[in-house]
């Protein structure tokens, strides 16, 4: 008969289980197990595919100056897309999605990775767009600014004149930021009315997305742009790529940083006109007197 001390001593299982040993091998499995899994995942083959094809195909809108521009001149964005593409060896064909760049969100693009590998001319570098696409940033940025012939002071009772285009800006708080500082709004149907608004004295500024307002000071040295203070918000611009396109997202970031290190991308800006804006301005102030 077993006494009572054979009741708390343990059997061999109790020993092999409760053994150093056995915990150090069930720390061991913890480990191991989540990085075997990764041999179960799809390979990345986005950058081998690109080059077995010898087509980089990119979605782009039909217009968003001077990201893309219709006629015998591509725009900034796709001579980027085009010098990327030779770099890298292969072709580049574009898709023409006018719904890109009409709203800051990718998801209402109507986009998927059947039509393209890679989407330019609008893509604003946000939290939102992370969470659809895989990005990478360019120095180019956006957001409302004000174009004018007086500086970048737009006092209480200004008349301005506002193109908003075709980005994604908001222009409910546009028209909000406006009210609050006292100055009268008046909408105009597009770059060139703007810019002769302001010519002719119409209004005393103009305002639209950045690219726009560079735009429109190019022909006009003297005039001043400014963004436009907070709230009023910046984004940076670039491109994106489907979730999961890892390699294919290194190597071109790798081009990219190469374009940036080589002069290239900076003297495509000068040449688009795409200039840093270092001056903000400054609304809803007493006006001057005459």
């Amino acid at each position: 008969m077993s006494g009572p001390d054979d009741i708390d001593r343990p059997t061999g299982l109790q020993r092999v289980f409760g053994s150093r040993l056995w915990r150090d091998l069930l720390i061991v499995a913890v480990i191991v197990a989540p990085l075997s899994l990764v041999y179960l995942l799809p390979t990345d083959t986005s950058l081998a595919e690109v080059q077995r094809r010898g087509v980089l195909t990119a979605c782009v809108p039909t217009s968003y100056p001077p990201l893309v521009m219709e006629g015998n001149d591509p725009g900034f964005d796709i001579r980027m897309l085009e010098e990327i593409a030779r770099r890298l060896g292969v072709a580049l064909q574009l898709n023409v999605n006018p719904a890109i760049g009409q709203d800051f969100n990718p998801r209402n693009w109507r986009v998927n990775r059947a039509q393209c590998e890679i989407l330019g001319g609008g893509v604003v570098v946000s939290a939102q767009t992370r969470s659809f696409l895989e990005t990478i940033s360019t120095d180019v940025q956006t957001g409302w600014a004000l174009v004018s012939r007086n500086g970048p002071d737009l006092p209480r009772g200004a008349r301005v004149g506002i193109f908003p285009g075709t980005g994604g800006l908001d222009r409910v708080a546009l028209s909000a930021l406006m009210r609050q500082n006292g100055i009268a709004v008046s909408l105009l149907p597009s770059a060139a009315a703007l810019e002769a608004a302001i010519a002719s004295g119409a209004v005393d500024a103009g305002i639209t997305e950045s690219l726009g307002a560079r735009g429109i000071a190019r022909t006009h040295p003297d005039w001043t742009v400014a963004w436009l203070p907070a709230p009023s918000a910046r984004y940076a611009l670039g491109y994106g790529l489907w979730k999961g396109d890892l390699m294919l997202k290194r190597r071109l970031a790798a081009i990219l940083g190469d374009l940036e290190r080589e002069g290239f991308v900076s003297d495509l800006e000068t040449q688009y006109g795409i200039l840093p804006i270092e001056t903000t301005a400054a609304l809803g102030g007493e006006a001057k007197a005459p």
